[in-house]
């Protein structure tokens, strides 16, 4: 018997280990609405805090940064969350902004910046034809585990469509400046462009010789994916495009921060989007089908292992059936979600660690089954509590 514990527990560390290495790449931009007089800003910037913590993102692009004058800089936005992050995971958390004009009655400076969990090798900052404010595009070179990122965020103006464009042409061209003087896997550009998909602004990154890919899009064809206003939000402005990643495949994108924390009130006036980069090859059932089993695939799932939630992805070539299925260590089935006449794309369910009856599971190895027209494929999940 002792020999037999001794073994699972071999197993158990070998599954985590295996999970671990998997590669991905979690990336956030969200505009964070500032200090907004009459909105609470204390009160949204926790609960997005606490959003955060749940979406464990790697990068994240932020709007509408905030910090008093009078204060030299200790209640920046983006250093008290890289630092809640920091402590909530253990682990250090970058954090730099640059400042583009002064805000509400010229309390605040307003900033853009980048919040990290990977090193940053090199940064600088670009400044942008002025519309109705000033503005700037910022840009990191991130070491993550895949490889260096070229890592860029921007806010453009919301007034003049023609300095938007202008705006655009000159954050290009400054891609290109550092794509030629640093190696890299690929390009992020995220931000609040002001402007919606199909725009002639837009049409300069989706439709240019080196085109950038609209993620969310990718990942979600059918999908509006609307960012603002937060309470009923009817136009999508809030973007993460990504180029040439070589070996890196777009998981998922979805619209985040759209939960209010109360029945009216919202993390910000904007929502958020974040879209999760997975290494080619990470696991034979996604890239790896064959015959009949095309059709569909699964995705590792992330955070895995995870505490307390966890997203399984997969995607569906044609409209069909589909069944997700959690099973435990022995093979009992304890969780299920069946979707009839699902259409192509990527989908995702959110798994809390609860089984049918909403009771809490304990720690340990689990796995899910994503069945459709007699194939199955399976995953494993760990639950760390």
């Amino acid at each position: 018997m002792k020999f037999l514990s001794v073994f699972f527990i071999f197993l158990f560390i070998a599954d985590v280990t295996q999970i671990f290495a998997q590669d991905t790449l979690k990336v956030i931009s969200f505009n964070l609405a500032g200090r907004k007089p009459g909105t609470d800003p204390d009160k949204r910037l926790f609960h997005t805090i606490q959003n955060l913590k749940t979406l464990n993102p790697d990068i994240i692009g932020l709007q509408e940064i905030n910090e008093s004058v009078s204060l030299s800089g200790s209640d920046n936005h983006g250093k008290l969350i890289a630092d809640s992050l920091s402590a909530y995971f253990g682990i250090p958390y970058y954090a730099y902004s640059v400042m583009s004009h002064l805000s509400w009655n010229d309390q605040f400076k307003e900033m853009i910046g980048i919040v990290s969990k990977y090193p940053v090798l090199q940064k600088s900052s670009l400044s942008l034809t002025a519309g109705a404010f000033p503005r700037k595009a910022i840009w990191h070179l991130i070491e993550t585990p895949m490889g260096n990122i070229h890592f860029f965020n921007t806010h453009l103006d919301y007034l003049n469509p023609g300095v938007r464009i202008q705006e655009i042409k000159e954050i290009k061209s400054f891609i290109s400046v550092k794509d030629s003087l640093f190696e890299s896997i690929g390009t992020v550009l995220t931000g609040d462009f002001n402007d919606t998909p199909g725009s002639t602004a837009l049409l300069q990154i989706t439709n240019s010789t080196r085109p950038f890919t609209d993620s969310f899009k990718s990942a979600n064809p059918s999908s509006n994916g609307y960012t603002l206003p937060a309470q009923g939000p009817t136009s999508r402005i809030d973007f993460i495009f990504s180029r040439d990643l070589d070996g890196l495949k777009i998981l998922s994108s979805k619209v985040i921060m759209n939960k209010p924390y109360s029945p009216t009130l919202f993390c910000s006036d904007h929502l958020g989007v974040m879209t999760t980069f997975v290494k080619s090859g990470t696991s034979s059932s996604v890239y790896g089908e064959s015959g009949s089993e095309k059709s569909f695939a699964l995705f590792p799932s992330y955070p895995n292992p995870f505490n307390p939630e966890t997203t399984i992805s997969y995607r569906l070539s044609l409209q069909q059936n589909v069944s997700v299925l959690i099973y435990n260590s022995i093979g009992q089935e304890i969780r299920r979600w069946d979707f009839e006449n699902q259409s192509s794309g990527i989908h995702s369910v959110l798994w809390d660690g609860k089984d049918q009856f909403n009771r809490e599971v304990s720690t340990g190895i689990y796995f899910v089954n994503l069945v459709s027209g007699g194939f199955t494929k399976t995953g494993k999940l760990v639950l760390v509590k």
